[in-house]
């Protein structure tokens, strides 16, 4: 039964760990280009399915991070790294495709611009070392309560 809710553990901690990191990353992520969008005089509006399929692609890109949370350091790093090179390709591919109007920007609009993309890529390096934090303690969570009740005493009082 112990080894069950180990295994359990195992498995669900990973996987909550990436969709909480991936939803609030995501909500992060999308929040920015909305202000982009702002910055340079572009439409605001946010389509529920499109802030559905950037959600959705943050959780998948927190997977490799999660799954190494508790790896040995080295793989653990590149685990985090994985996750943040993806997570930035992926932000730098979607941002290229809006770069003629960040180039056709005024001059009042480059500092906003530069401080939110400053900021997008502070977010996807914290996403790898979000998600695995969260895995890291979703491990031990059902743990802490048993470890931390004193055992009884067998002597007789």
């Amino acid at each position: 039964m112990r080894e069950n809710r180990r295994l359990g553990r195992v498995i669900w901690a990973p996987l909550v760990a990436a969709t909480l990191s991936g939803l609030v990353i995501g909500g992060l992520a999308r929040l920015l280009m909305r202000g982009i969008a702002l910055a340079v005089d572009g439409s605001t509006g946010l389509s529920l399915a499109g802030t559905a399929g950037i959600l959705i692609v943050f959780v998948v890109l927190a997977l490799p991070a999660a799954v190494t949370a508790t790896a040995r350091p080295a793989i653990m790093h590149a685990g985090r790294w994985v996750t943040a090179a993806l997570t930035g390709l992926m932000a730098a591919r979607t941002g290229l495709s809006d770069a003629k109007i960040i180039v056709l920007a005024d001059d009042d609009q480059l500092t906003p611009i530069t401080l939110l993309v400053v900021a997008f890529a502070a977010i996807v390096v914290a996403h790898g070392q979000l998600v695995q934090h969260l895995t890291r303690r979703f491990r031990v969570l059902r743990e802490a309560p048993a470890q931390a009740l004193p055992t009884p005493d067998a002597r007789p009082a």
